[in-house]
């Protein structure tokens, strides 16, 4: 793999890659290089989507100088999660010091710790793949490594955690866990658990793992990452589990019992009052993400550049087992999963180590916490156990298949171009919102979110240019078909209104009418809170035409909502603003 760029002797070629400095040296060389290369295109894009909430909105993270005081305040300006994600947060905060809302500058930086994450896992994955398969040279556990890491990083689900600024915090997240995982598996890989090895414990547990958790919560699952490690390819390699092994089994299943009588009792109310805001319960989102995980595994093992999208909002709802009749199926699946799992432990450790690595990497996201159903980025880390399943799976068929290695390199390498094709095709389209929204609004006509973003651009283009009718009609069409995909969406009768006051006519009051009934009966979900106080901006600035009572009725109808009594406050500042800019 590395031979290309080395011209000398077969025998000094192959001296060479057993010395991990040379290999390492030359990964960190090629990939940072080649991950630039494809992904420059998207680095001109703009923000988008929980950008502007996350980032443009937050005042601390204008940081004009570096001081304790403003390292205090981007500290503490999240809202993300129970932590507020600080460490995620205080790097929003540096960029805007060195460069301003520059989302050039935020993107690169994006695409740094990616680049830095993907060597993490080249290291991961030899340590990994060297304990399993011992028989095998230095020389192949460099090559397998290498491809686990290039087909994780150049993977094209892996693009919205790059090029999407705000999901930073999970590869920020993901760059500190795998350094806590690396330190780890060294220390325990150490024939003498002496000073060195106590000191790698201590900073992957105590320094690093809490560094994960505080860019994102997702941090947390580490420990059982560690205890898949312990459990199933330590446990293979050293023939048992050790003191160290048995004493972590049961500290870990404490742990877990106390974490489930506390996620059952009233303390963790807070938890679960998430689903106020969703259109769905408990019961239907581990119904339906029983499904997502098929729909992942469909988007990881056979990437088409159609398939993928910002959103994933037009995944059905199950609302039973046969409600649709793929929930039932995908059920049957997921236990065969883990039985399949369970069975492969022992003769291909590697392989059930990379479907358990999977699975946990999803155990937070995509199971009772009520987020939103679907999304790519929760694959950043889960991808990786995939590729160690393909990785250990071509390890053992070429293991009795000498012969079939050339063809084997062959096929990788074409996947691998394959993957960073699309990978770049995505990252062109996303260095230009325009392209964006309107190629991903035709290969996801029932994405209310994909339509509705399609829809912004047009009503921008028809308000730059009034005699743009094209504009006009199919952003009309846009507003109206989400507002029928989605009995709860409200933004886009407010765009229905914004374009009857462009064309300088009275807004349709049927338009109002329905925009305050779902205001006031249907969940108010994050994005709905900000629509009175869009309204007030437009007011101002002359962009909405609504008449005085009309505002004050859309304002009574959210007051009425019970979803809306945390910010009761908030909403009556936002309508004394109304009234106080609201020319006599």
């Amino acid at each position: 793999m590395w031979g290309v760029f080395n011209c000398a002797s077969p025998n000094r070629r192959n001296r060479r890659l057993n010395r991990p400095s040379f290999v390492i040296f030359w990964f960190a060389l090629v990939w940072p290089l080649l991950a630039v290369a494809i992904y420059w295109a998207g680095l001109g894009g703009s923000f988008f989507f929980d950008d502007e909430a996350n980032i443009l909105r937050r005042t601390g993270l204008r940081m004009d100088f570096f001081t304790i005081e403003s390292i205090r305040s981007a500290l503490s300006t999240g809202t993300s999660g129970p932590s507020g994600r600080p460490v995620s947060q205080l790097s929003f905060a540096l960029n805007y010091l060195w460069t301003g809302f520059d989302p050039f500058a935020f993107k690169l930086t994006n695409v740094i710790i990616h680049c830095l994450n993907g060597i993490l896992v080249f290291l991961v994955s030899e340590k990994l793949i060297s304990a399993a398969y011992p028989s095998y040279g230095k020389r192949d556990h460099w090559l397998f490594a290498g491809a686990v890491a290039l087909a994780w990083g150049l993977h094209p689900i892996q693009l919205t955690s790059v090029l999407y600024v705000v999901q930073r915090m999970t590869s920020l997240s993901a760059f500190f866990l795998l350094i806590a995982f690396l330190l780890h598996i060294t220390a325990r890989r150490r024939e003498i658990f002496g000073k060195t090895a106590i000191l790698q414990v201590t900073a992957a547990w105590l320094v690093c793992w809490p560094l994960s958790i505080a860019c994102k919560e997702t941090g947390v699952l580490f420990p059982i990452f560690v205890a898949a490690y312990e459990f199933i390819l330590r446990k293979d390699a050293q023939g048992g589990l050790d003191k160290f092994g048995r004493t972590y089994l049961i500290l870990l299943v404490g742990t877990a019992s106390g974490l489930a009588l506390y996620m059952l009792s009233p303390l963790a109310d807070w938890l679960w009052a998430g689903y106020e805001i969703r259109s769905f319960t408990l019961t239907e989102r581990l119904l339906t993400e029983s499904r997502v995980i098929w729909s992942y595994l469909g988007l990881i093992l056979t990437p088409g550049f159609e398939a993928f999208s910002l959103y994933h909002d037009d995944v059905a709802v199950s609302t039973g087992l046969l409600r649709p009749w793929t929930t039932l199926a995908a059920l049957i699946g997921n236990a065969g999963l883990l039985a399949a799992i369970w069975s492969m432990r022992k003769r291909f450790p590697l392989v059930a180590f990379g479907g358990a690595f999977f699975l946990i990497g999803h155990g937070l996201e995509s199971t009772v916490l009520p987020l939103e159903i679907m999304h790519e980025h929760r694959n950043y880390l889960p991808l990786l156990g995939l590729c160690f399943m393909l990785a250990g799976f071509a390890a053992d068929f070429l293991r009795t298949a000498e012969k079939q290695k050339k063809i084997a390199i062959t096929l990788c390498a074409v996947i691998i171009a394959y993957l960073g094709s699309i990978t770049a095709l995505r990252a062109h389209l996303y260095g230009n919102e325009w392209n964006r929204t309107q190629i991903e609004a035709q290969h996801h006509p029932d994405s209310t979110r994909t339509i509705y973003d399609a829809a912004i651009m047009l009503d921008a283009a028809f308000d730059a240019n009034k005699d743009n009718q094209f504009a006009y009609v199919l952003a009309r069409n846009h507003y109206l078909h989400v507002g029928d995909l989605d009995p709860n969406f409200k933004l886009g009768l407010l765009g229905l209104i914004h374009l009857d006051c462009m064309l300088g006519k009275s807004p349709d009051h049927k338009f109002i009418d329905e925009l305050a009934r779902r205001l006031r009966e249907t969940p108010l979900a994050p994005a709905d809170r900000n629509i009175l106080f869009n309204i007030v901006e437009m007011s101002r600035t002359g962009a909405i035409c609504l008449e005085k009572n009309d505002v004050d009725k859309l304002f009574e109808s959210t007051l009425a909502n019970p979803g809306a009594q945390s910010m009761r406050t908030l909403l009556l500042s936002w309508q004394t603003e109304y009234h106080s800019n609201k020319k006599p």
